[in-house]
């Protein structure tokens, strides 16, 4: 007998205090899983919200091309028209034609670029949606475990409780 105690008594506080231990890791890896969700729910926000500004983004940058684009073509016309150049001589439609391919590739590029941005960040925010559901899957298998491994312990114990008896 330890301290008077005996071993049955002590056997007994050591299955229930394996019962609040195996309780307390559970109560642990769910106030994990709390903080991992979270976590992966405002990774998922931002990445939508990159999303949302890569697009409006290349609004802007075609916008601003645009503008460019027609403002220089009245620059030119003005220019052109001080010269005296014809505005329907061969060279000077050569010229605009060429500005205007120029302008287009300039736009594909720029709306190319920001859906490749755009795209990336979805992606991103689906991959924070998948790392919700692992940490799911990840906190269900750990309860599991930890509970089998509480049982098993308790297992050990009662059995050398029943030896003592």
């Amino acid at each position: 007998m330890l301290f008077g105690l005996s071993p049955t008594f002590l056997g007994i506080v050591s299955l229930v205090a394996q019962g609040v231990g195996t309780m307390m890791q559970v109560q642990a890896q769910k106030q994990a899983l709390a903080y991992q969700q979270m976590q992966a729910r405002l990774q998922e926000k931002q990445y939508l919200q990159q999303a949302e500004a890569a697009e409006l983004q290349a609004r802007a940058e075609e916008e601003k091309r645009r503008d460019e684009f027609f403002s220089n073509l009245a620059t030119n016309r003005a220019l052109m028209a001080e010269s005296g150049i014809a505005m329907d001589s061969p060279s000077y439609r050569a010229f605009l034609d060429k500005n205007y391919q120029t302008y287009v590739q300039d736009l594909q590029t720029i709306r190319l670029t920001g859906l490749e941005s755009k795209l990336s960040s979805l992606y991103d925010a689906k991959r924070a949606r998948l790392t919700q559901k692992t940490n799911q899957i990840s906190y269900r298998t750990g309860v599991a475990t930890t509970i089998a491994s509480g049982l098993l312990g308790a297992v050990d114990t009662g059995r050398e409780l029943l030896k003592e008896k």
